[in-house]
């Protein structure tokens, strides 16, 4: 009997293990509406009852969660509660840590162990490959999850690191240039009006403040995409997703030929639009990036969805839409608005919100 008991408890464990796990892989999504706050799977169905005032996103296996009380707390992708419900505000959820609000002060929770720091900071971002950016008295640095100062409080701005590194800046458009974990500067720019961005893919954008003209470079300040092979105009640009970047090119003050390029700095699309008179040229918008593999476009203020072959799979009539995370994205259609799956199929919605 004894080895019986034994079998069928690890059989148990193992059994739980994988439950536990499948949930973290899962995808779940936030609904709120007249019935309250929970979860959908991809199919639709209800896996958390609609129990609090609000939801947020998942991050990993939590999400921020507001009870009947008003109160802030954090559940796990079971729906229990793992962080109590008494914040008046949760912020920058991250790595398994959130930060609260206190007295106008900011403090982080350390949702595993249940511990929290005091809260002494001014501004903070979000914990990134194991640290966060924290600011007090106008200047930023870095803190690990110990609480501990890796870069003491120095910059008038930062980047949250990607790929170990972060941008830095002294004041505004003066910009240092890269620090590496250990607060050592390893990438300098001469060119003080040189905006850097976060690394993904092993390139950042790095965007000139006088002309707008943008570059990639690699962790080496090596520059392996040059503004004047994309064009020899004006340009921006933005991260590299899936393997792909959008660039704006300003042929001139009404017309834009916008699109996506490659990491060898080979445009793979485009096209060219006017800009509508009542849009200025800085807010004009027609790609974004990519995400599980759909990209938004916008044509005449309605957005639908391309592939990596940059054919609409979802036409543009949405007033609204979000990016696709897994296997659905929120949308706003007419007088609904909620969850389509990558066919454009509603798999959940409500009526939308002030029609």
């Amino acid at each position: 009997m004894k080895k019986v008991f034994l079998s069928v408890s690890l059989l148990f464990l193992m059994c739980a293990q994988a439950l536990s796990f499948g949930l973290k892989n899962e995808n779940l999504y936030p609904i709120n509406d007249k019935n309250g706050g929970g979860y959908i799977n991809k199919s639709g169905l209800i896996v958390i009852e609609q129990k609090y005032n609000f939801v947020s996103r998942f991050v990993d296996n939590y999400a921020i969660a507001q009870s009947k009380n008003s109160k802030y707390g954090i559940i796990d992708k079971r729906g229990d509660v793992v962080i109590d419900f008494q914040y008046d505000e949760l912020d920058n959820l991250s790595e398994d840590f959130v930060f609260y609000k206190e007295n106008n002060k900011y403090g982080y929770i350390d949702i595993v162990n249940k511990a929290k720091s005091e809260p002494i900071f001014d501004k903070t971002k979000k914990f990134k490959e194991g640290l966060s950016a924290v600011c007090i008295k106008g200047k930023w640095g870095f803190i690990n999850k110990k609480g501990e100062y890796i870069v003491n409080p120095q910059y008038y701005d930062v980047s949250n690191f990607s790929g170990g590194l972060a941008s830095v800046s002294n004041s505004i458009y003066k910009t240092a240039g890269y620090i590496n974990k250990k607060g050592k500067t390893v990438l300098s720019f001469k060119d003080n009006s040189l905006e850097p961005k976060e690394f993904y893919g092993g390139l950042a954008p790095v965007i000139s403040e006088n002309d707008k003209a943008c570059s990639y470079i690699n962790k080496k300040g090596k520059i392996i995409i040059d503004s004047k092979k994309i064009s020899p105009v004006n340009i921006y640009c933005g991260n590299f997703y899936e393997g792909l970047a959008v660039f704006y090119i300003d042929n001139n003050p009404r017309e834009i030929t916008t699109g996506y390029i490659d990491k060898k700095g080979k445009i793979k699309y485009s096209v060219l639009f006017s800009i509508p008179n009542d849009v200025s040229e800085g807010e004009f918008s027609a790609f974004d990036y990519f995400s599980s593999g759909l990209a938004q476009f916008t044509l005449d203020y309605k957005t639908g969805y391309i592939n990596h072959k940059f054919q609409t799979v979802i036409p543009p009539i949405y007033e609204f839409a979000q990016d696709f995370t897994g296997d659905l994205a929120y949308v706003k259609f007419e007088d609904k608005e909620g969850y389509i799956n990558k066919k454009g199929e509603w798999v959940w919605s409500k009526e939308r919100e002030g029609m």
